[in-house]
């Protein structure tokens, strides 16, 4: 199928996180390994690009998911087109895109007020050209910075681009509908458990309820 390159690369990305949560077992979450650790949801905002031409549009969204380790954030989102969106050389066709990804994130030291996090998303959607349904296939790769407010809340900042597959509307390639994109994410929810420091003789962080 045409999108079993983009999946080869979500499970590649998904591999190098597993990697990153195996190298940060000692220091973060200790011998707890993955263990379950919090709840998350919320809403994602996208500012991003359709087409040759590289016109901006807005995209908005949400997400649930389950987090282990205190690293690592697994669950579902969707994606919607808010704004109205035309292309230059079609006209009076009514154009709308929505996708359903599954998620996975993982967070670099959350502990800290400002981290690294890197995620990508998965999953089916459908494109609306006028009268015509089409299904696709959608890939998300992101990295950026998240930001803890509060406990109870963080904001994400990330950039990535949307790799969409299997178009099959004349006109409409997967070239045009993928794009580069820039994503603010409001997070809500709770974490238990805790941090300790690493003391000065080099002793792994310990994780304690």
């Amino acid at each position: 199928m045409k999108y079993t390159k983009s999946v080869f690369l979500a499970l590649a990305l998904l591999g190098s996180i597993h990697n990153l949560t195996a190298q940060k077992e000692e220091t973060v979450v200790g011998s707890r390994g993955l263990g379950f650790s919090g709840i998350w949801g919320g809403s994602r905002h996208q500012l991003t690009q359709f087409g040759d031409n590289g016109k901006t549009s807005y995209v908005g969204g949400g997400f649930f998911g389950l987090e282990f380790g205190k690293a690592l954030l697994v669950g579902f989102g969707h994606y919607n087109l808010i704004d109205e969106f035309k292309w230059d050389n079609i006209e009076n066709q009514e154009f709308d895109m929505k996708w359903n990804p599954m998620m996975v994130g993982y967070g670099f030291k959350n502990y800290k007020a400002i981290h690294p996090q890197i995620g990508v998303d998965f999953g089916g959607g459908k494109v609306k050209f006028g009268d015509v349904n089409d299904r696709i296939f959608v890939v998300q790769p992101t990295a950026g910075v998240e930001i803890n407010v509060f406990r109870w809340f963080h904001i994400g900042l990330d950039g990535g681009y949307r790799f969409v597959n299997d178009s099959s509307i004349s006109g409409l390639s997967d070239q045009e509908l993928s794009g580069w994109f820039g994503q603010a994410s409001l997070k809500f929810g709770f974490s238990w458990g805790r941090y300790h420091k690493k003391k000065s003789d080099s002793k792994p962080q310990r994780y304690e309820d």
